[in-house]
């Protein structure tokens, strides 16, 4: 579906969106859609289905180191992880009865306003996800702990954002997982990476039985994502988990200025005439 030329561009990008994606436990996908979309011209149902499917391997990769230096809490990710699938089959629902338009550029208020507070500096919460915290049962690890209601919580809203909007749910998960949990910035990463990759397997097979699935266009940015998984686990071990804050921190802040971009070019194709 890309041309020759359109694939030599595309990998380096793809790479590069995997690498920043690894180190911010965000995979990548709300970057690489919107620029298959508009840059390369492919359909969103085709784009969104490509990218879902290159985040796999690349998840998968990363779930490989990161089980090696022992990084993933598995308790937390499977918890997060099922809730986000119930939620994102109710986003999934409701697309066809809310207005998505207005609350995916309310849902960018939320990105800029949790990307401040991961480039700020830290200072006491008393949110509603802060108070779910402390409700029991409580997870207690060695350096932090979560709340079996928050973890609930959380991982319904992010699959429900998913469902609506098309966005995985880690761009959510991975600064709550920091912010609220207070878990180190390196474990929290590993553990968004490892729900990534249930959340691309079970979507990419329903993208395939739907027929939405080109291995044409998928498969060969997949490389660049996951030459992009490599390089980003190669790099996170030289890196301060303080320094993996604020990458996390400036690509939520760019996903907010993707995601509103997106949503004025579709104000703008809403308004213009029909042809017909």
């Amino acid at each position: 579906m890309l041309s020759l030329t359109q694939l030599l561009i595309a990998l380096p990008i793809a790479l590069t969106v995997s690498t920043l994606g690894t180190l911010a436990g965000i995979g990548g996908g709300v970057f690489m859609v919107p620029l298959l979309v508009y840059v390369f011209g492919i359909p969103l149902k085709e784009a969104i289905a490509a990218i879902t499917f290159c985040l796999l391997p690349a998840a998968l990769l990363s779930t490989y180191f990161n089980a090696r230096l022992k990084s993933i809490d598995y308790f937390a990710g499977i918890t997060l992880e099922i809730p986000t699938i119930i939620g994102a089959i109710g986003g999934a629902i409701l697309i066809n009865h809310l207005p998505v338009l207005p609350l995916k550029i309310l849902f960018c208020g939320l990105i800029f306003f949790m990307a401040r507070k991961m480039l700020g500096p830290a200072q006491a919460e008393n949110t509603l996800v802060h108070q779910l915290n402390t409700l029991p049962p409580i997870i207690k690890r060695k350096d932090y702990a979560v709340s079996l209601s928050a973890l609930s919580f959380i991982g319904l809203f992010s699959g429900v954002i998913a469902g609506l909007f098309g966005i995985g749910g880690g761009i959510v998960k991975t600064p709550v997982m920091i912010h609220i949990f207070k878990m180190p910035p390196k474990r929290a990463t590993a553990t968004a990476l490892f729900m990534i990759v249930f959340t691309s397997l079970s979507a990419s097979i329903s993208h395939w039985s739907f027929g939405r699935l080109h291995w044409d266009l998928a498969l060969p940015i997949s490389l660049g994502f996951l030459a992009g998984s490599l390089v980003g686990n190669k790099i996170n071990s030289r890196i301060a988990p303080e320094k993996i804050k604020l990458i996390l921190g400036w690509m939520m802040l760019l996903a907010g200025i993707f995601i509103l971009t997106n949503s004025v070019f579709e104000i703008i194709a809403s308004q213009k005439p029909s042809l017909e």
